[in-house]
């Protein structure tokens, strides 16, 4: 059973989402703050925290940079649109409108669940995928993204043009993919761009959405 981590500084308000949590069965953890909930430690689960002045963007941006970072679900009454979008563009992965009953709030964190399953499906198929490159190939791929053309990452890897396109075209091949878009797709969730820089990690992932003209 997964945890729900229930945030909501009003007592009242916070005992009757623990109730309404315990009728679907769920395990509900009650917090007072974002704080107190940081502070708490590892654990698996998703967070459910009023959004009263902004709190459910600040703990997104706080779990940015913490280890124990969980799916965030924002609830109040009566949310306003733009408060509801700048919650989701900070990170929530959702929004529910108080009072909800038990099957919306079920819906809305098996759908998170069902979200985490599929991410982690992906990472382990791709770290497979990744897992049978050379040292060499995996050079390559990783200069794809920060070089782009052949000449560059032969410049950058001090190898041939040619030699580049051999090791592309067995990357793919290795990897059971069409393009270098595809290829670039599974090292992003792989995780191979990992040590890259944020403007690097964005032109990743947007070159994953691309075709090859964009990455020579």
């Amino acid at each position: 059973m997964s945890n729900i981590f229930v945030i909501d500084s009003q007592p009242d308000r916070r005992a009757e989402v623990c109730r309404v949590l315990l009728q679907g069965q769920r395990h509900a953890e009650p917090f007072e703050t974002a704080e107190e909930f940081l502070a708490f430690g590892s654990a698996a689960g998703t967070a459910l925290i009023f959004d009263q002045d902004g709190a459910a963007r600040r703990l997104c941006e706080q779990m940015r940079d913490n280890p124990r970072l969980v799916p965030v679900i924002a609830y109040r009454e009566q949310p306003e649109l733009d408060e509801v979008v700048a919650t989701m563009q900070a990170g929530a992965v959702s929004y529910l409108s108080w009072p909800f009953t038990v099957d919306r709030l079920g819906s809305e964190v098996d759908g998170v669940a069902r979200g985490e399953l599929e991410q982690k499906r992906r990472f382990a198929h791709a770290r497979s995928l990744l897992g049978g490159l050379t040292a060499r190939e995996r050079e390559v791929l990783v200069s794809l993204i920060s070089h782009g053309t052949n000449k560059a990452i032969a410049k950058q890897l001090d190898i041939s043009p040619r030699t580049v396109e051999k090791y592309r075209a067995a990357i793919l091949a290795r990897l059971g993919v069409a393009n270098s878009a595809q290829a670039i797709r599974i090292a992003v969730e792989g995780g191979a761009f990992a040590g890259m820089t944020i403007g690097e990690e964005t032109q990743a992932a947007a070159t994953t959405g691309g075709d090859d003209a964009a990455i020579g």
